[in-house]
């Protein structure tokens, strides 16, 4: 079972399952369909076979092996599906998939937290957690990525008279007047590339060297991972933010600008097995899968990139072309992205 993390009142690692003896274990699902059966009959509630199923999960959870996994946040949905599929092939593993900024989930390690296997959304954070003796083996590239600007249906609309704020129909418009800007913080792995993509085109005459000062001085929040950034531009608390590529697949409120491929990033993303991990060969099995032909087409499907593929956003550089003509129409887009924004 996928992310379900029972309770523990002795241990409070978070992600380890809670291991009984069998007496115990059957004491407590007695127990466990007693209180449902009370509940049922006192407040009238209608608890299906999935909650009952959940609750007497956290009992029997022993009997398998937890596979606990460290994910950057912008794997979110990938893995999940890739964690169920796993499972499928492997009944004897129960995965944990816990997911945050890479640099968070890093410090998280550092300072105590277990887990089996580390996947950050980038080299730099990697190689902090082998520098502080974290990884028990060499980290494995993955899979890619490259940025986009996410761009609220408000602002980004084509007939923007009935929003009051910023429109935004180009990369030029980002450090346009009261617009309201959010990244990831810059030492967060998608913050950082953020950073270097601005700069990047404020080397671009075309931009000019103000755009980097006028764009950040429209920054209204810097969020601890990228599904935080995506969050805020969803809600339309913010007009825009930099997000991955992969972050817009599944999300069909969310208009985007693409970067110039000359301007953009190539996020690569490693996986290692961590040095204390309980379940080694486990873990060596999960990155085994994640690096196979199935593994990688989760992953592209998705919306990353395979580390043997060369789609890049091909857009030419400049503003006027950059135009917000297009949605993402969610994960079954069987023809690509829009723009040079290509599937996989």
């Amino acid at each position: 079972m996928i992310e379900l993390t029972c309770p523990n009142a002795i241990q409070a690692t978070p992600g380890h399952a809670w291991t009984t003896a069998p007496k115990v274990q059957r004491f407590v699902q007695g127990f466990i369909q007693r209180w449902l059966q009370s509940l049922k009959e006192s407040c009238g509630l209608v608890l299906g076979t999935i909650s009952l199923a959940g609750l007497l999960a956290c009992s029997s959870s022993g009997d398998k092996e937890t596979l606990t996994v460290f994910a950057a946040a912008s794997l979110t949905q990938a893995f999940t599906e890739i964690a169920r599929a796993f499972e499928q092939g492997h009944s004897e593993v129960s995965v944990i998939l816990t997911f945050d900024g890479s640099q968070r989930l890093r410090l998280q390690l550092e300072h105590g937290a277990k887990a089996d296997v580390f996947a950050s959304a980038d080299e730099r954070q990697m190689d902090l957690a082998q520098e502080s003796g974290l990884l028990g083996g060499e980290a494995v590239p993955f899979a890619a990525n490259t940025l986009v600007v996410a761009v609220s249906a408000q602002a980004g609309a084509e007939d923007g008279s009935a929003h009051t704020g910023a429109t935004i129909h180009s990369l030029k418009d980002l450090a346009g007047e009261d617009v309201k800007l959010v990244l990831a913080h810059s030492e967060v792995p998608a913050g950082r590339y953020a950073l270097t993509v601005i700069n990047s085109l404020a080397d671009d005459p075309e931009f000019g060297p103000q755009y980097s000062a006028l764009l950040l001085a429209n920054i209204v929040s810097q969020e601890p991972n990228v599904r935080g950034v995506l969050q805020k531009v969803t809600m339309g608390e913010a007009d825009a933010g930099f997000v991955y590529t992969s972050d817009l697949r599944s999300n069909d409120n969310i208009l985007a600008l693409t970067v110039p491929s000359e301007a953009n990033v190539a996020a690569v993303y490693p996986i290692a097995v961590l040095r204390d991990s309980a379940e080694l060969e486990s873990a060596e099995l999960f990155i085994s899968f994640l690096t196979s032909p199935r593994g990688q087409k989760i992953l592209q499907e998705h919306g990353f990139n395979g580390l043997d593929s060369h789609n890049q956003p091909t857009s030419s550089r400049g503003g006027n072309n950059l135009r917000m003509s297009y949605r993402f129409a969610g994960p079954k887009m069987a023809h690509g992205l829009a723009h040079g924004l290509k599937e996989g």
